[in-house]
């Protein structure tokens, strides 16, 4: 007969699944439907975009399932092996006839026909570590903060490689991820604040070194003061979610996707949903991130042990703060930056590497707290 725990567990890993199963069906729908007519122009072929991404979903519910069947342990031992073919991949990028790059940065990997952003795994691959590092007994950062040296070191080389690219915002989400673990994990609050401080001043520095992030901020704070710069996307991400209203315009019948919302099937796709679907479509989409978030929550206090509650942790508190800063750009609540939503945006190593997240999750859930994985 089944503990209450394990019952509880696998209804969390059930629930996981859909709703990570759901969101993707809906990028698929989202993606046909903003995708088709560029895709037709440069393609001649409606179905491009959607294809690809049909084929790596495959793909990665085929992953989810072996892990399902992979015992913990052995994600751990892939911890360090993981680490540094991520690093390896972020430094490929820097290397010409290896690299692609676009909109003016060098953030991918071509291998024959398929492109691949390493810095999407490299998060996984940090969380690996950061909850191996930080469950060791010795790591008693809460006594010994000179214990966070290890985790500053990999995090430091990351940062590194990102900035050369550069991935200003996956260098963010790098340091806000690292920070809120070793916050859990007790750090004193006078070294968050520290860090806080030096980040704050790193970002200005940043943002005043190239010209481009200071016009991302302008257009942020005025976006039709300085439409013809930095303000066109939210502008026409306004305009979509405006023209949707409740029920939106019905599906295929969005006019923002006609060439005046750029990245429409990729950073913006929530500006399509909101319009073809409404605020019914986006709160549907919001409600399943905040699922998401709250069995995140459930399976990690589940645990009990140290090393699979920060890895719970990490992956449900990554997968919620990428969907907050995607869906706060097109609300045009936070500055514009290229990051896609989780699972609904197309692109081949953003949604591999969530529904990577997803099944370490599952795997994590799947675990009955008296059992070992």
């Amino acid at each position: 007969m089944e503990t209450p725990s394990a019952a509880e567990g696998r209804f969390y890993r059930n629930a996981l699944l859909f709703t990570a199963f759901l969101l993707t069906a809906l990028g698929l729908l989202a993606i046909y439907t903003s995708s088709s007519i560029p895709a037709e122009i440069k393609f001649h072929d409606t179905l491009f975009f959607v294809r690809k991404q049909f084929v790596l979903a495959a793909l990665g519910f085929g992953m989810i399932m072996l892990l399902q069947t992979m015992p913990l342990r052995w994600i751990e031992m892939l911890t360090l092996p993981l680490v540094a073919l991520s690093a390896l991949l972020i430094l490929f990028t820097l290397i010409p006839g290896l690299q692609h790059k676009a909109n003016g940065a060098s953030r991918w990997v071509r291998l024959a026909w398929f492109t691949f952003q390493p810095s999407e795994l490299g998060k996984v691959a940090l969380i690996l570590f950061l909850a191996r590092n930080l469950s060791r007994p010795s790591a008693r950062i809460d006594k010994r903060p000179i214990a966070i040296l290890p985790n500053l070191g990999v995090l430091s080389a990351f940062v590194l490689l990102l900035m050369l690219q550069p991935d200003f915002g996956s260098t963010v989400v790098y340091v806000v991820i690292t920070m809120l673990m070793l916050f859990v994990a007790g750090l004193p609050l006078r070294y968050i604040i520290t860090a806080f401080c030096l980040g704050v001043l790193g970002v200005v520095a940043a943002i005043l070194h190239a010209p481009y992030r200071l016009a991302r901020i302008t257009s942020f704070l005025d976006p039709w003061e300085s439409i013809r710069t930095g303000g066109f996307q939210i502008v026409q991400s306004y305009l979509g979610f405006h023209n949707g209203g409740l029920l939106g315009v019905g599906l295929g019948e969005s006019r923002q996707k006609l060439f005046f919302l750029p990245e429409a099937h990729t950073d913006f796709i929530l500006s399509v949903i909101g319009e073809e679907t409404g605020l019914l479509g986006v709160f549907l989409v919001l409600s399943c991130f905040a699922y998401i978030a709250w069995l995140g929550l459930r399976i990690t206090t589940m645990q009990n042990e140290t090393y699979r509650k920060f890895l719970a942790m990490g992956l449900s508190s990554l997968i919620s703060i990428q969907a907050i800063v995607n869906m706060g750009v097109a609300m045009g609540l936070l500055p514009t930056k290229g990051m896609p939503l989780p699972f609904v945006s197309y692109g081949s190593s953003s949604l591999l590497s969530f529904l990577l997240m997803v099944g370490i999750l599952a795997r994590l859930a799947k675990v009955a707290p008296s059992r070992a994985g």
